[in-house]
């Protein structure tokens, strides 16, 4: 009997089936980072420092959240209430507790019951003059729940309609998330523009001109805006 010769395979065939072995390398990668919890540390370290072999998480360290308003808040939120044209500063530890002190507008009983996910935990962090934010995304809150924590690297840019916020990078728990064009950022500042804020928050934003970040500070220039 005549032995058949072995077929070879395509040039097709070869590149679909490394293209096969590259995609599903990639997704189990971004499966395990994004399931690797971060690192909650209480100082960074440094950024050449070396890490333990298979540890893949992300640092995160927290920003200060004062105990209760101080004087200086107090002043500053009332000068932007009362639209008294100047500056006036927030350390991380002053907005960390005014954002905890909101409440957005609460949901009816039938969209919260099946709403399948909740934002918690708000934290800002500001270094010289970067700004990082971190919130906790719950997945099913009510069953089998999924929590994330997602960080940013923000900055505001300011023009004559007011500040505006901007994500330079993003992490989904341990996995970098790419900006891809400002789309991220879009989502998200479509997201606040949804929500019910209450209505002196509204106006107090309304007061801001411009927002900067110096010095671990943010700098609120109070005044009339330009344009709407």
């Amino acid at each position: 009997m005549k032995k058949l010769k072995p077929k070879e395979p395509t040039l097709l065939s070869v590149i679909m089936t490394g293209c096969s072995g590259v995609s599903l390398g990639v997704l189990l990668g971004i499966w395990l980072l994004i399931t690797e919890p971060v690192n909650a540390v209480s100082k960074l370290p440094d950024a050449d420092a070396p890490r333990k072999l298979g540890d893949y998480g992300t640092d995160f360290k927290a920003g200060r959240k004062a105990a209760a308003e101080t004087t200086n808040a107090r002043s500053a939120v009332s000068r932007i209430q009362r639209r008294t044209p100047g500056p006036v500063s927030f350390s991380e530890e002053e907005i960390n507790y005014f954002i905890g002190s909101l409440e957005p507008e609460k949901e009816g009983a039938d969209d919260a019951e099946e709403s399948s996910t909740s934002l918690e935990n708000f934290n800002v962090r500001i270094d010289g003059d970067v700004m990082h934010a971190s919130v906790k995304v719950v997945m099913n809150p009510t069953g089998d729940r999924f929590e994330m924590l997602v960080q940013a690297r923000l900055h505001f840019e300011n023009s004559e309609a007011g500040p505006e916020l901007v994500i330079d990078s993003m992490r989904v728990n341990s996995l970098p998330v790419p900006a891809v064009g400002g789309m991220i950022s879009s989502m998200i500042s479509s997201k606040l523009a949804s929500t019910e804020w209450p209505e002196d928050f509204v106006e107090m934003w309304q007061n801001i001109k411009s927002i900067e970040l110096e010095s671990d500070k943010m700098i609120v220039e109070v005044g009339l805006r330009r344009a709407s």
